[in-house]
């Protein structure tokens, strides 16, 4: 009789172990816990594999041949993250260096690369096209001046989406630094020099540097992967640290950014869409929140593409995003902690069944760009 209750006793501590260790155990044998319904007539199978990650931040490569659908971002959380190191402070009108303005006698506004002997000031722009987002130190290696210029031209289409997420008033100005290596040799000698590892991606920012490096392939990936680097040092002088689901997904959110003037245009990642429908299978947010140490081995692509999918979930509707803007404000009060767990599933109402609803209509549904 003994045995047998004993035997019972250990059944369900066996049990209970298991349950409280699911995610993890999931994420070994490569089990979909959170499984798309309907997607199997949509779209082809699911053949990506995640090409960034970090220690820092790196950007992993597919052993599918080149294309733009097997290409994925992936940075993971920094290691030695130090709070608001690229902050600059908050974000300004622009001053244009050298030009003055001022007003004659008869009130007629004359501006000038020389100012009079009084009265004079120098010119700020007024349009908030000129806040001062962000100081961009680039080395471009062997890329000419327009891979400069299209950079600069997304990265502040960046910071406005960001701006209209947080409010410009959270903004801070980020140093940027940007290093594009030519070719894969001059790639692993500068990741040796910053102590990090090559092996495996073709992108990384350092956190402890507050330094991206990027290994130029095409120009397409070498923009695409700028952009998500410049997100990681954006949420560091901004946020301080941040939770990897956050980190990544807003990162991969913003890689297909397009600007036309002062319109932003964010198209579905093309990592993890095909012919405009998700493919495979998410792991839901709960899951997200709690995986930490979960991006690892097979798992990690499909954590990428479960951060990019909640990210592109909460930017599709303005409740989403004033939950995001919640959730941003909140970690941004202490820059050196995060949130907990239970304060972030609150904050998004993850276990609400409205929520369960709301969010698996994004499996099945054509996915559109999003535009601000």
């Amino acid at each position: 009789m003994k045995d047998w209750i004993s035997n019972l006793l250990l059944l369900v501590f066996v049990l209970f172990a298991v349950y409280m260790n699911r995610a993890l155990i999931a994420d070994f044998f490569g089990v979909n816990i959170f499984p798309l319904p309907d997607m199997q007539n949509q779209t082809a199978p699911e053949t990506s594999q995640p090409l960034y990650s970090t220690q820092t931040t790196t950007r992993y490569t597919s052993n599918e041949p080149e294309a733009e659908h097997s290409e994925h971002t992936s940075c993971g959380t920094p290691v030695l993250f130090q709070c608001n190191s690229a902050s600059l402070g908050k974000v300004k009108i622009q001053i244009a260096d050298g030009i003055y303005t001022w007003q004659d006698e008869r009130g007629i506004t004359h501006y000038s690369d020389r100012p009079p002997e009084q009265g004079a000031m120098q010119y700020r722009f007024k349009s908030n096209q000129a806040l001062d987002y962000f100081e961009l130190d680039l080395d471009p290696g062997a890329q000419s001046t327009d891979f400069r210029n299209r950079l600069e031209a997304k990265l502040n289409a960046v910071f406005r989406t960001y701006s209209g997420i947080i409010g410009l008033e959270a903004m801070r100005k980020v140093k940027l630094r940007i290093v594009v290596a030519n070719n894969r040799s001059a790639y692993i000698k500068m990741l040796d020099v910053l102590g990090a590892s090559p092996k495996g991606n073709q992108g990384i920012y350092v956190s402890k540097h507050n330094v991206a490096v990027v290994e130029y392939r095409n120009e397409a990936q070498a923009m695409r992967t700028a952009v998500h680097e410049a997100v990681h040092a954006i949420n560091q002088a901004v946020l301080g640290n941040s939770p990897r689901w956050f980190n990544e997904g807003i990162a991969e959110y913003f890689e297909y950014i397009e600007t036309s003037m002062n319109l932003s245009k964010l198209k579905p990642n093309r990592s993890w869409v095909r012919n405009d429908y998700l493919v495979g299978t998410l792991v839901h947010p709960n899951s997200l929140f709690e995986a930490a140490g979960s991006w690892r081995g097979k798992a990690q692509s499909r954590m990428y593409k479960s951060s990019w999918a909640f990210m592109y979930y909460l930017m599709s509707s303005q409740r989403g995003r004033a939950q995001l803007k919640h959730y941003m404000r909140l970690e941004q009060k202490n820059p050196c902690n995060l949130l907990r767990n239970s304060q972030i599933q609150s904050i998004f109402e993850t276990g609400a069944g409205q929520f369960a609803n709301s969010y698996a209509q994004l499996t099945r549904q054509r996915l559109t760009a999003h535009r601000f």
